[in-house]
């Protein structure tokens, strides 16, 4: 028996590593990011199988547990209110299916052996860290190259910008950059969520070594977010800095608003045009997202229950008051809270944000009594990256993308797992 424990035991480890490494892909391929959550999926649940016996503690609190089944059923049932429902179905098992599969893997494999909190993060001890802070460490790793290859686009220019640039609006404007990611807004919701982590773990953070790469990561995903050129994301990066100075570091707000205005005054005609485009309607991306929060406000109101998983392309057409072409086919409405409400209906709202809630509070409580360095930097770069989201969210829903929302909801529950480690730490 204990042999078996112990094959059983290193078998768990080789899923894990699958999971790392799975991890490590998502912002790369949507198409192998795919692929290996099926793969580590198949092989967590069948390493699950062989140690069904041994006990296991719930990471998750009921009422987690009762919201996140709650929300899978309230996507389901919207499938029958979708005007395409076969297409709505497919697309539920298919998108939604990788984001459980991966909520499972981690609730399982994320956790691991009871260590002591890697009080001290030494590189050359990484295999000894606990598995959040390893999982962490390979997004943050991962970013750099990310970064990197966004910043070469800049500088070559070797990447197809005419689909995301008004011409008539920014005649000045030649690239916009995407990087391994599907277009700029995408690309810089992305690198919100990577600053925000990172700016929270280097608030904590004393390991020099740490403190370097923790520095890199943000400077290249803030270079590479200013090269995307997109607005919503930089307001939305603007929001998560202030959060940050106002609850962690007040000393640091007046130098952020400095440094914030100089970097205006002295960025190029392309800065200063995306930015005062905000505030008008010339710039044809503006104009059609005001038209399509119009046209959803009306989808809500004549359908509270929600037009379905993956409808709002197969409905928006009968309320395309804008552009008036039945052609044109669009996926979301640009919003956020709203795509969810016009989709899954005020149930499906009211549950989401109920769920969500529990993560942020989570992470609060992470952020004030974390009991090691970067459980408290996680805590609040958390934060960050959900006060970056619901503002991005105003006017995009870039969480619409597979790989985004696999992002989305790889950091709500490591949240949870970091929670459920730290009450461990606390009893011990």
């Amino acid at each position: 028996m204990a042999a078996a424990a112990e094959k059983y035991a290193h078998l768990e480890k080789y899923v894990y590593w699958l999971l790392l490494f799975t991890i490590a892909v998502i912002p790369l391929q949507q198409e192998v990011t795919a692929a290996l959550v099926a793969v580590t999926g198949v092989c967590g649940l069948a390493v699950a199988f062989l140690r069904r016996h041994v006990p296991r503690q719930p990471v998750l609190p009921r009422a987690v547990q009762l919201l996140l089944w709650l929300l899978l059923l309230l996507g389901y049932w919207s499938l029958h209110n979708s005007a395409d429902e076969a297409l709505s179905t497919y697309n539920f098992i298919y998108v939604v299916g990788q984001y459980t599969v991966l909520v499972w893997l981690l609730l399982h494999y994320g956790s691991g052996p009871d260590r002591d909190g890697a009080s001290v993060l030494d590189w050359r001890q990484w295999q000894s860290w606990p598995r959040p802070l390893q999982i962490l460490s390979v997004f943050l790793g991962m970013s750099l190259l990310v970064s990197g290859y966004g910043i070469v686009q800049h500088f070559t220019g070797v990447v197809p910008t005419e689909a995301w640039v008004d011409n008539d609006a920014f005649p000045e404007l030649k690239t916009r950059v995407i990087s391994t990611l599907v277009n700029p807004n995408i690309l810089g919701g992305y690198l919100v969520l990577v600053i925000s982590v990172a700016t929270g773990l280097l608030s904590t953070s004393r390991e020099k070594s740490w403190r370097l790469v923790l520095g890199v990561c943000v400077l290249a995903a803030g270079l590479c977010l200013l090269y995307t050129y997109s607005r919503g994301n930089w307001v939305a990066l603007a929001a998560a800095l202030v959060l940050f100075c106002l609850c962690f570091c007040r000393r640091a707000l007046l130098p952020l608003l400095g440094v914030g205005m100089l970097g205006i005054w002295f960025a190029g005609g392309a800065v200063w045009h995306r930015l005062i485009s905000i505030f008008g309607t010339e710039d044809t991306s503006v104009a059609l997202r005001f038209a399509y929060l119009e046209s959803t406000l009306f989808i809500i109101e004549e359908h509270p229950w929600g037009v379905g998983w993956y409808g709002y392309q197969f409905i928006y057409p009968e309320y395309d008051f804008y552009l008036n072409n039945p052609n044109v086919i669009m996926y979301h409405c640009h919003n956020l809270l709203l795509n969810i409400t016009a989709e899954l209906g005020w149930q499906g709202l009211i549950v989401f944000l109920l769920l969500w809630g529990c993560v942020i509070w989570k992470a609060v409580e992470l952020a004030r009594s974390g009991k090691r360095e970067w459980l408290q930097g996680f805590g609040r770069g958390y934060l960050m990256a959900a006060a970056g989201i619901l503002v991005g969210g105003l006017t995009d829903h870039v969480y619409f993308n597979m790989q985004m929302g696999l992002l989305f909801w790889l950091f709500a529950i490591l949240i949870m797992v970091c929670s459920e480690f730290n009450k461990k730490l606390t009893e011990t």
